[in-house]
């Protein structure tokens, strides 16, 4: 989840990319062989509209967590494609590192909108989801209403509201960008239903 998160975020703004090296998806591969977690390939994943460079490892037998953090580095934005138990630990030593620079860049991108000082509070298993995301919904404004009402639950965005608010394309971005950037700051995880290819 917290990949698609970081993929949407650097595609709604490029800004948030400061945190990883600008490299092609051949030297995030030679980089990663250099982690020891052995061979990766390098497959072209194009979900309809937008595609994206993709490192296929799915070989590697077991890895260290010092590993792990070498390969995050050397991946850079890149998708890692690891065995699931490898890929559960990768995730979470990724998004420990790069939770704080998000928070950090979704709290600024709020406060130039003037929008910090308005955030609804959150805290897990506490607040209640639907009085929440309603909350949210309110705050990036009237296209946003819906983003998280639907059968999925209060933690996906509404495949609904994705079809409307978001195709055709250029249409919708600021909302997704608000609604990722409130989530984000206030620690709250959403996530995204099937194959939803989003379009910068």
């Amino acid at each position: 989840m917290f990949g698609s998160i970081l993929l949407l975020l650097a595609a709604q703004d490029p800004a948030l990319l400061a945190g990883f090296e600008r490299i092609t998806a051949q030297e995030a591969a030679k980089r990663f062989t250099q982690c020891g977690l052995g061979p990766v390939t390098i497959r072209w994943n194009d979900p309809g509209e937008g595609g994206e460079d993709i490192l296929v490892a799915t070989t590697v037998k077991s890895a260290s967590d010092e590993q792990l953090r070498c390969a995050d580095k050397a991946v850079s934005y890149y998708t890692l494609e690891l065995p699931p138990e490898i890929k559960r630990r990768f995730e979470v030593l990724r998004e420990s590192r790069l939770a704080p620079v998000f928070q950090a860049q979704a709290r600024s991108w709020l406060s130039a909108r003037g929008l910090l000082s308005q955030l609804p509070k959150y805290k897990k298993g506490v607040t209640d989801d639907a009085m929440f995301t309603r909350q949210v919904e309110t705050l990036c404004g009237p296209h946003a209403k819906g983003a998280f009402q639907s059968r999925f639950g209060f933690h996906a965005l509404s495949p609904d509201w994705v079809q409307r608010e978001l195709d055709p394309p250029d249409r919708g971005d600021e909302v997704l960008t608000c609604l990722m950037n409130v989530t984000t700051a206030v620690g709250f995880e959403f996530g995204f239903i099937g194959n939803e290819a989003y379009r910068p």
